[in-house]
């Protein structure tokens, strides 16, 4: 029952992040395609993301992320994830040009994440009598976030001069419009009212018939600019620029993740313990969208109840604490339409000599499929030490979706 609470949660929330049709109309913001590697801290907590190093991104305001894993990826999904930056969902829009600078770091960089998934303990994933429900919980936040780099500064610059052009163009379309004279004779009549000390019960009578017209002409004008907009040289050159932007930052960052994850050993909700808690450093070079990008972790997780998939059944260990160090290389193939990455990662064990230190080396391959769609693949060695002896085999595919990545162009 409680699995099923919690998917439908999860698609619910995915079809409430899917943009709503807008209307083609004059803006000061622009939708961007700013999705990377997937970086879910709460699949970190979980231990089944597919890349431990999270690579550093600008932030949808709301993104998904739904993952297979193993059966020969014939199974439903069994692992979901959302993200949320709770900073950029609000009111208050942020300028593009102010994403270029650390003045608002935290803000523009933390997020909120939740992960779900059903699987039994690594080695044996899918074994039905020993599913359990965990449910990962995780923040992150950038302390040094890279600049923009060149290219990407003078496409803004494109970008900007193209909507000043457009602005310009709906203007000029504006004062020919012929109800422009009429529209123009009501604001300077509400003008002069809003100019009086008080108004008596006439005047105000006329103050808010003056505001019913004005709104109403101004929207007939957009209505009929909408009509003309997308055959016109500035939208066609806005549009242009839009779709050419994309954020690539170049340069040392540092990011700090957190997060904790629960068990619900017989699937409900009244009966939970804490699985995993632990805190990271994720940090490198990043090259932009070409190149070779190198990054670095050091994790320390801390595992209340470490648990065993043993030939002879599930069996329990005592408290464990882990410390996770290693790095990840991406090479960007082709301008981040296709990425391929390493990542090696060595686990030793603080004050126990019961498990072995373990090591993980993992594959990745991601494929953008259009704006804020990402595709990857996983393939590689889990660590083996601390859940299971002989390994675990990392196999899983994950779609990742972002939604709510609207940007003002500037102040």
């Amino acid at each position: 029952m409680l699995m099923k609470i919690i998917r439908v949660l999860f698609i619910g929330l995915f079809f409430y992040g899917l943009p709503a049709r807008a209307q083609v109309t004059v803006d000061t913001t622009i939708r961007l395609d700013l999705l990377k590697s997937p970086a879910s801290p709460a699949f970190n907590i979980l231990g089944i993301a597919q890349s431990d190093i999270e690579r550093p991104a600008d932030l949808n305001a709301f993104a998904l992320s739904i993952q297979n894993a193993t059966n020969n990826f014939t199974s439903i999904p069994e692992s979901y994830a959302f993200q949320i930056a709770p900073f950029l969902m609000g009111r208050k829009k942020y300028s593009l040009n102010q994403f270029d600078n650390n003045q608002h770091t935290f803000k523009h960089s933390f997020q909120f994440s939740a992960g779900y998934t059903h699987i039994g303990p690594k080695g044996k994933e899918d074994v039905d009598s020993l599913k359990t429900t965990k449910l990962g919980l995780g923040i992150k936040f950038s302390i040094i976030r890279p600049r923009w780099t060149a290219d990407t500064r003078n496409k803004y610059t494109v970008l900007r001069q193209a909507q000043v052009q457009l602005i310009a163009d709906r203007r000029a379309y504006e004062e020919k419009h012929p109800q422009y004279s009429l529209l123009k004779e009501k604001k300077q009549r509400l003008q002069l009212l809003e100019m009086k000390d008080s108004l008596n019960e006439v005047q105000l009578k006329e103050f808010n018939q003056l505001i019913r017209d004005i709104r109403e002409l101004e929207e007939n004008i957009g209505e009929d600019y909408d009509d003309v907009l997308p055959d016109g040289a500035a939208f066609a050159a806005a549009r242009k620029a839009a779709t050419a932007f994309k954020t690539e930052r170049a340069g040392f960052f540092l990011d700090f993740s957190g997060g904790m994850a629960l068990d619900f050993p017989d699937n409900r909700f009244n009966n939970s313990n804490v699985y995993r808690a632990g805190m990271w450093l994720t940090g490198g070079n990043e090259n932009g969208n070409k190149g070779i990008s190198s990054l670095f972790i050091l994790r320390y997780l801390y595992n209340p109840t470490t648990l065993f998939a043993a030939p002879s059944g599930l069996l329990k260990g005592g408290k464990l604490s882990t410390f996770d160090m290693g790095g990840r290389f991406l090479l960007d193939v082709s301008r981040e339409k296709f990425v391929l990455s390493a990542e090696a990662l060595y686990r030793s064990i603080l004050g126990s000599s019961t498990v072995d230190p373990s090591w993980r080396l993992v594959m990745n391959a991601e494929y953008d499929l259009g704006t804020n769609r990402k595709l990857t693949f996983a393939f590689g060695r889990d660590f083996d030490g601390t859940i299971s002896k002989g390994g675990n085999l990392v196999a899983m595919i994950n779609l990742i979706a972002g939604f709510g990545g609207d940007r003002k162009i500037a102040d």
